[in-house]
């Protein structure tokens, strides 16, 4: 199996984009800085699986920490923001 792989300069994270292209663009969009295909990526998660899964992966590319700050101060009421940002603290070790 061909697997392609996103370094997002947090480790190697393997999302396969053919099977899963909405999370892949998140994960691109946090190169640049982008939020919208993050909110898009969350927005898509159904199930709390899903969401967890998702959660968890943008919090991980979150060293990057732009695109998120973009996404809270765009979006302050935004609960799928929110829940990464403390996805993100948690993983982090913060209170």
């Amino acid at each position: 199996m061909n697997r392609r792989c996103a370094d997002l300069g947090v480790g190697l994270m393997q999302v396969d984009p053919e099977n899963d292209p909405v999370l892949a663009r998140a994960l691109v969009g946090t190169l640049r800085d982008e939020w919208r295909p993050a909110a898009d990526a969350m927005a898509a998660a159904r199930g709390w699986e899903r969401r967890a899964y998702v959660v968890l992966t943008l919090a991980t590319a979150a060293r990057r920490p732009d695109w998120l700050r973009n996404w809270l101060c765009a979006r302050p009421g935004d609960l799928d923001a929110k829940a990464v940002q403390c996805a993100v603290e948690s993983l982090r070790g913060r209170d």
